[in-house]
């Protein structure tokens, strides 16, 4: 089965996947752009983990379930979710998983996934995010975009291939080993052909893009198709 998504960046098919419908997950990361977030997660349910609600609220979305422990979304926002009588699942702050993690366990698992406000801040907190994402993949099976206006990456895994049309300049293509790999891509300055990457050797990144279309292959392991959209600035 094929999976298609059109964001702002282009347009996605993720091939030898299961699931047809997608829903958005909105994280408390870098927050995305408010057309931007209306755009992409239009005709899907929206969940959010804690200050999440904050880009949801601000772009006119009612998320279906908020999941948290209420220490970084603003006492304003959770007001008026109460107000929304939008369900929530509210943990005590003192607490092992992150509210990202703990909202993973709430998501529909035979429906792909879009999340966004995951970049940006803290290097710890974008590594637990990436292995938390990466793991709801390993368990699920269903594609996984994570996104906003700046960045994308889309997680393969062992026999999922994908193309990308791009509808934006982009100032960098990687392919990041998630886990020791074997990956082919072409429509790139610099092609490979069941290419073995390695966690401990990403030479595979500051690719360009030189085709309209690009496809990527992951042939076992698991692997993130990057990229960069340019003019943007990293947190």
């Amino acid at each position: 089965m094929d999976f298609t998504l059109q964001l702002p960046q282009g347009s996605l098919v993720i091939k030898n996947t299961k699931g047809s419908s997608f829903v958005t997950a909105v994280a408390g990361g870098r927050k995305p752009e408010l057309n931007w977030l209306k755009q992409s997660a239009a005709h899907s349910s929206i969940y959010c983990a804690d200050k999440g609600l904050e880009a949801c609220l601000d772009a006119g979305l009612t998320p279906q379930l908020l999941c948290g422990d209420a220490d970084s979304a603003g006492k304003s926002y959770w007001q008026r979710a109460q107000e929304l009588q939008i369900p929530m699942l509210k943990f005590n702050p003192a607490k092992d998983d992150t509210d990202l993690q703990l909202l993973l366990t709430q998501l529909p698992r035979e429906q792909a996934l879009l999340i966004t406000g995951i970049w940006g801040g803290r290097f710890d907190h974008l590594f637990s995010n990436v292995y938390s994402i990466l793991a709801y993949k390993a368990k699920t099976g269903v594609p996984v975009i994570m996104a906003d206006d700046k960045e994308l990456m889309v997680l393969l895994q062992n026999g999922e291939s994908l193309e990308f049309t791009p509808q934006q300049s982009f100032e960098a293509l990687s392919l990041l080993p998630l886990a020791d790999c074997c990956v082919s891509i072409s429509g790139v300055r610099w092609p490979l052909q069941k290419a073995e990457l390695q966690q401990s050797r990403s030479y595979s990144i500051s690719n360009e893009i030189t085709a309209p279309v690009v496809q990527a292959a992951c042939h076992n392991g698991y692997v993130g198709f990057y990229v960069k959209t340019a003019g943007s600035s990293l947190l």
